[in-house]
């Protein structure tokens, strides 16, 4: 079973809090869901006589989200962003950040000094703690050869999304708050329920302030119906119905059980029926309450677990 990984990070910033046309409004953008790394490609190619060069970073809160905004001049570089530990540019070393996991940025094709004068034009050096719900801190790897690296130091693994933006050129990154629902012991019912097949394409796992994670990755564009309750038989049980929208048998991926390694979400087991349909039994330490989401981006039903 794959470990959700919690990391740290940190980074440096031009200290404006307030972002330019990112103020929340009616018309603000929703949470970012998604986990997976995202790359994009420069706009304009390094050895232009006016390449992309970083002159700043900004932070800001919106509803639903914490905005990292990396100012540039010259057009945006190429860039990926992924959760991984930031490390110093020519020694390798990790750089500790606050936050229990790092988001980690590294632009492509970029200079932090003007190529014609030498000047600096960023502070590489400087460590920005913006404290927000979700982005806590920001610190650079430094630069190499074309290459710049930050590091966002996040309270808690959260679903991200990269934008390119223009006038003037300059790449963001958002990253989700944490979900706000209240954990319950009620039946969650829910799913689209127009997913053909069940699809479990693996289980991961992780420790969290205050509670376990158990995400099921699911290989559908679409989710099967849902159902999540404790069973009745064993009341420390908690049991995932899923449901497709044709009797095709499901499929699950990965041991059964499997074993999670945490304190309260022990482990999941899986039991495949002929009829479309597939239950999936966490076993957890005791009774408690457990919320449940339906994320994209790709396809997953997360259920927290308190302790």
């Amino acid at each position: 079973m794959t470990k959700l990984r919690l990391l740290s990070a940190a980074l440096l910033l031009v200290p404006v809090l307030a972002l330019p046309g990112t103020a929340a409004a009616a018309d603000d953008l929703p949470a970012p869901t998604g986990v997976t790394p995202i790359t994009g490609t420069a706009t304009v190619p390094p050895w232009d006589p006016h390449p992309p060069t970083l002159v700043g970073v900004r932070t800001g809160r919106h509803d639903a989200y914490d905005r990292t905004v990396f100012d540039f001049t010259g057009g945006t570089p190429g860039y990926r962003v992924e959760y991984g530990p930031l490390v110093a540019a020519g020694s390798g070393a990790t750089i500790p950040l606050a936050g229990a996991t790092t988001l980690r940025v590294v632009f492509d094709g970029a200079f932090a000094h003007d190529v014609a004068t030498g000047a600096s034009t960023i502070d590489l050096t400087r460590v920005y703690d913006p404290r927000l719900p979700t982005l806590r801190q920001i610190k650079s790897g430094g630069a190499s050869e074309g290459y710049i690296s930050f590091g966002l130091g996040l309270a808690d693994g959260a679903g991200f999304r990269v934008l390119r933006l223009t006038n003037p050129p300059r790449i963001a990154v958002d990253v989700a708050h944490q979900p706000t629902q209240p954990f319950t012991t009620e039946r969650f019912l829910g799913g689209a329920g127009t997913a053909a097949q069940v699809q479990i394409a693996g289980v991961r796992s992780a420790a969290h302030p205050g509670y376990d994670r158990v995400v099921l990755d699911l290989s559908t564009a679409t989710t099967p119906l849902i159902s999540v309750a404790y069973t009745a038989p064993n009341p420390t049980t908690i049991h995932v119905g899923l449901t497709a929208a044709t009797t095709q048998r499901g499929v699950v991926t990965g041991p059964n059980p499997a074993p999670t390694g945490l304190s309260q979400a022990q482990s999941v087991s899986f039991t495949v029926y002929d009829n479309g349909t597939v239950s999936a039994f966490i076993t957890t330490h005791h009774r408690t309450g457990y919320r449940v989401m339906l994320l994209t981006d790709p396809t997953r039903l997360v259920v927290d677990i308190a302790y």
